[in-house]
């Protein structure tokens, strides 16, 4: 055979570059390697000098044999590796299981020498030498297996897989090993089944299932599983260990079909790990159940959500058993849906059932209608008629949008086409009234639509000024409750309730919009931001029916930062009609896009003591906060 390094696809601009044994790389480019065994390798150029091809003869044979030990001890094989290829350096070799490689390609079996699929596939790579023999790790009795083996050269370059087939004998168990397995409490839907082993058993797998089952040999095809035996040795094993049973085991069996033979297959194991041929002699029959009168079902939906419905289908005493499903109305007609529960061969998805069955269908579409359909038949095999039953799935429950977040986090700039970066008081733009109407009365940033809220829009967050006490008053302590307010949300009118509770501490909380779903909890305080004053306001959405009081909102446990929304306002004063810049650091003015007459408009206010929704003289210069507009 040709020696090459690897069996590879180049994918490099630089062909053209190549000389006979050698070809140089231009700095920079990229190559990947395409090897045997399905890897692709990838490399930078500038860290290699050169591709070298070699394309000299190698002789890489392999003969091996692999035979039953001479001691004669069950699931004992001899290895011979025998004479070897001149230039073999190295040797190593898989033990599969035959059906496990029967289907697979050269590349393929090169895949199983590579340690993370070698371990995936439950194989151990193991290393041999020519002309020396070895002891296999013990073989189970009576399995086909086919050895692979793949030479390496001097450069540890791989050659050709050599396959060797064999069978283990069937040697003998150690002990007698056996089990018995009484059946009792045989009913129409199941047994209690009880597993005895004797003490030469270490272990065991087991299934119970039906006799004649195609959909089992179906699967036992698809996964390519060659016989019953090695079917209960792979699904077989105890659920809660993962291991295979151990000592005495009872089981009751349910949900089976009525009049049906079952058959409990079971695989021993000795006390050297040796499994035995396969028990099928274990069998019951199921009682008969139903009578020879019409047979039906009766379907009840609950604990309907928007994606999640439970429904429980419970048979009459004629039903022998029963299947249901749901589909979404208006998708089948009656026949097809007949026709679907009557001809469709048995499935995980969908069984028979003999009991009342109750199922939480999941992953459902919201606001939408489904049809829950079963069809009994009785002890005669008749079908009855089909059952239906309608149910809709809930609309999805969204949370409100709170005022607060349509407020804009920052600033309008000096130029009125941007939003500044921070909370400071000497970065924002100051416009008069009309220069905020021209500039700002709708504007789009950042692919965002946004717009200068009215006076009742700005009532959403700040309550209208009041005398002699504002509603948002840091200074003093006071309660005001059950106030009542409109407002305009998102283009909508609002009118509620709204609770007011201060210590007289530079906080005041709110409970507002009682009696609407944007009923939520408010806190207003006056805090420093990076040396700047800032008003910050935080509100957050409550659950109804409304079980707490601003009492409990006062609470600073209460504010844990879950679903909190936080707006937070710049003390930049405002610019008077001469220009000089007043009340920066103690003071923040705030235009709305609502007149006052010719010669005032209203904006939003706060300052040492009270915060409130005012009238301001048009041709003072405010900062403008602007609201994005409701989707």
């Amino acid at each position: 055979m040709k020696r090459s390094l690897l069996l590879l696809t180049l994918l490099v601009g630089f062909l053209g570059l190549f000389r006979p044994t050698e070809a140089q790389a231009q700095s920079g480019e990229r190559m990947l390697l395409y090897t045997k065994s399905g890897k692709v390798i990838p490399y930078r150029v500038q860290h290699l000098d050169s591709i070298k091809f070699l394309t000299d003869k190698v002789d890489l044979a392999l003969h091996p044999q692999i035979a039953p030990h001479p001691n004669g001890a069950t699931g004992a094989m001899k290895l011979t590796v025998g004479a070897v290829g001149q230039n073999v350096r190295r040797i190593s070799f898989v033990l599969p299981e035959a059906h496990q490689v029967a289907k697979m390609d050269e590349y393929q079996c090169l895949q199983l020498f590579d340690p993370e699929e070698a371990a995936r596939a439950g194989l151990q790579i193991l290393e041999a030498e020519g002309n020396k023999q070895y002891d296999l790790p013990s073989m189970q009795r009576g399995y086909s297996y086919t050895a692979l083996f793949l030479p390496y050269d001097e450069l540890v370059c791989p050659g050709d897989v050599t396959r060797v087939q064999f069978t283990v004998p069937l040697g003998t168990l150690k002990g007698e090993p056996s089990i018995q397995v009484p059946f009792s409490d045989v009913k129409a839907n199941g047994f209690k089944a009880k597993l005895i082993p004797n003490g030469d058993v270490k272990g065991y797998f087991y299934l119970c299932e039906e006799t004649n089952n195609p959909a089992r040999d179906q699967k036992m095809q698809e996964l390519g599983i060659p016989d019953m035996k090695h079917y209960i040795v792979q699904f077989g094993v105890d659920p809660e260990t993962g291991k295979p049973y151990e000592g005495v085991k009872e089981k009751t069996f349910s949900e089976l079909k009525k009049n049906v033979e079952y058959t409990l297959y079971v695989v021993l194991i000795d006390a050297e790990g040796q499994y035995s041929d396969l028990y099928d002699t274990f069998k019951v029959i199921t009682k008969p159940k139903g009578t020879s009168e019409t047979a039906s079902c009766t379907i009840e939906v609950t604990e309907i959500t928007e994606q999640t419905a439970t429904i429980t289908t419970t048979p009459d005493v004629n039903t022998s058993s029963f299947r249901e499903t749901i589909f979404p109305k208006g998708t089948k007609t009656e026949e097809e849906m007949l026709a679907y529960l009557r001809d469709t061969p048995e499935t995980a998805q969908l069984p028979f059932h003999t009991e009342p069955h109750t199922w939480v269908w999941e992953e459902l579409e919201p606001a939408t209608t489904y049809v829950a359909v079963a069809l009994a038949k009785n002890a005669d095999d008749k079908w009855g008629p089909l059952v239906q039953k309608e149910f809709t799935t809930k609309a999805l429950q969204t949370e409100p949008k709170l005022p607060l977040e349509y407020v804009a986090e920052y600033n309008l700039n000096e130029e009125g086409n941007n939003f500044v970066s921070t909370q400071a008081t000497d970065v924002s733009g100051y416009f008069t009234y009309q220069e905020a109407i021209e500039k700002a009365n709708k504007v789009t940033i950042a692919g965002a639509n946004y717009h200068l809220p009215t006076q009742a829009e700005w009532m959403s967050i700040i309550p209208l000024d009041k005398s002699p006490v504002d509603y948002i008053n840091f200074a003093v302590a006071y309660d005001q409750k059950d106030i009542s307010e409109t407002v305009s949300v998102a283009g909508k009118e609002v009118t509620s309730t709204n609770d007011y509770h201060a210590a007289g501490d530079g906080i005041v909380y709110a409970l507002r919009y009682k009696g609407t779903e944007l009923v939520s909890a408010w806190r207003y305080e006056l805090v420093p931001n990076d040396g700047h004053r800032v008003l910050k306001i935080t509100a957050r959405p409550l659950a109804t029916p409304l079980t707490i009081t601003v009492e409990d909102i006062a609470k600073d446990s209460f504010w844990t930062g879950e679903k909190e929304v936080v707006r937070q306002f710049p003390a930049s004063g405002m610019v008077t009609s001469s220009g000089s810049v007043v009340f920066r650091g103690s003071e923040g003015y705030f235009w709305s896009a609502t007149d006052n007459g010719p010669f005032y408009a209203w904006g939003m206010f706060f300052g040492d003591s009270s915060s409130d929704v005012g009238r301001y003289m048009s041709r003072l210069k405010n900062s403008v906060r602007l609201f994005v507009d409701a989707e």
